[in-house]
């Protein structure tokens, strides 16, 4: 299957077929993830400039290092032996405005995250730019030792350490790589003075962004004379995708291919599909090439093939932990490993749920002291409990879904400070030895789920009472 097949709009279709008919807007804006806008520019670009011409009359540019008069010259400029000229502007920054610098700075820790590098380096070096910041000031900065009005000045809201922590990472990669700040232009004047004046009728402007201040008057003029298409996915006060959003990208997808999810298995797409938009789309992909020429794509086809992006494992994992279940825990491990997932991040993931566990354990020994019971329901913890922990300790917890912290308290409820403890100084040292090259990391990994399941007590007994 092809990137387009999964990300187009219902929008795009009817500018597409309208394009075919030659009612062609001077300008496009496509604003959302990159998988999508892309997408969207080349099945345009397919029907304004034969694959023949295109290295005539098709001219592409990056928004964040190229100046707007480059690109205006350019529309000016006809195109050869006649036909559409297309200048594109990918990753142009001219329609974000300091309150969208918060959602930018979300799409950078998803991309590095999820393993998209060059994506979430480039996002951090459009934030920085937008700051004002030069190159050197970049370079010399550590996000860890900045105080919060700097961070606020560059990402447009507070971070948690965590969150800090991956942006010098990814700061880090940038130096390395040689990667390096532009000096940011508000160009915006010059693009909404030459779409007043506009251009030559054969010229056409296509814009992709990953987000737009829709306040901005060079975002309604491209809308009032132009076409505007935007992929909105809904999303969780946890961040991850809606409901609402996955359905309709299942749709989009399966139905492009004739294929159906029975209703299990939709339910487990649903639950797997966490928060980005680009790798949902392309493990549907996968899933339909998998299942060839069936219709129907079973529950099972699912647990084989559709990556889980949400982590909804680690609390199935983390409840077999906490119920020293070890028939529950290595299968759950097991199938992670085949789905190619390193042991090292899985390891990492563990740890930082285990010191989850542990701060829910302090809760309950402190904060919420006599007021959690076995058998407590989601919606008296909601009402009763969470309004007591105040918002220092919700920031510790990553400011997660109030059900995601339930099911955290409820593990913990299960566990002694001494048992978490113990299972966080055996993490930290599986993680040197896995470093260090002293042994397997998988079978490590499994030892560990082991030694935790069938000898928890006595390890907890070594570390003595909390």
């Amino acid at each position: 299957m092809s990137a387009p097949v999964a990300a187009l709009h219902p929008d795009v279709d009817r500018l597409l077929a309208a394009a075919r008919q030659r009612q062609i807007a001077p300008v496009y804006l496509f604003v959302g993830e990159s998988f999508e806008t892309r997408a969207a520019a080349h099945a345009l670009l397919d029907v304004l400039v034969p694959a023949a011409r295109r290295s005539l009359n098709l001219e592409t540019y990056d928004g964040r290092t190229t100046p707007a008069a480059t690109v205006l010259d350019s529309l000016r400029t006809p195109g050869f032996f006649g036909g559409t000229k297309v200048i594109w502007v990918r990753d142009s920054p001219v329609f974000l405005s300091g309150e969208k610098r918060g959602d930018l700075t979300g799409n950078l820790l998803e991309a590095w995250r999820d393993g998209r590098e060059r994506d979430a380096m480039e996002k951090l070096l459009t934030l920085v730019a937008l700051a004002g910041w030069p190159d050197d000031q970049f370079r010399a900065a550590r996000w860890s030792a900045a105080p919060k009005t700097r961070l606020r000045e560059v990402f447009g809201e507070d971070l948690t350490a965590e969150q800090i922590a991956v942006l010098d990472a990814v700061q880090a990669a940038c130096v390395s790589r040689g990667l390096t700040v532009a000096e940011h232009r508000d160009d915006g004047a010059s693009y909404l003075a030459a779409l007043e004046r506009q251009w030559p009728p054969d010229a056409v402007l296509i814009l992709t962004a990953a987000a737009v201040d829709a306040r901005k008057r060079l975002f309604k003029r491209v809308r009032d004379i132009g076409a505007v298409v935007e992929w909105t996915h809904a999303r969780e006060r946890s961040g991850v995708l809606g409901r609402e959003a996955v359905d309709e990208m299942i749709a989009r997808v399966l139905d492009a291919q004739g294929k159906r999810l029975e209703p299990v298995a939709h339910e487990l797409v649903l639950r797997r599909a966490g928060s980005d938009a680009a790798l949902v789309a392309s493990e549907l992909a996968r899933l339909c090439l998998y299942v060839g020429e069936r219709a129907t794509v079973t529950a099972d086809d699912v647990r084989l093939v559709f990556r889980d992006m949400a982590e909804s494992w680690i609390f199935d994992f983390t409840a077999a932990l906490s119920t020293r279940q070890v028939g529950r825990a290595l299968p759950l491990l097991r199938g992670l490993f085949a789905q190619g997932e390193p042991p090292l991040r899985l390891l990492g993931m563990i740890a930082r749920e285990l010191r989850l566990l542990l701060l829910a354990r302090e809760c309950l020994d402190d904060t919420l002291r006599a007021q959690w019971r076995p058998g407590l329901a989601f919606p008296a913890f909601q009402s009763r409990l969470l309004p007591l922990l105040d918002e220092d300790t919700k920031k510790a917890f990553g400011n997660a879904h109030p059900f995601v912290l339930f099911k955290r308290f409820q593990e913990a409820a299960r566990l002694s400070r001494s048992a978490l403890r113990a299972a966080l100084v055996q993490a930290a040292d599986l993680d040197q030895r896995v470093k260090s090259g002293r042994g397997e990391p998988a079978l490590l990994l499994e030892l560990f789920v082991l030694d935790w399941c069938r000898g928890g007590s006595a390890v907890e007994s070594r570390m003595g009472a909390a």
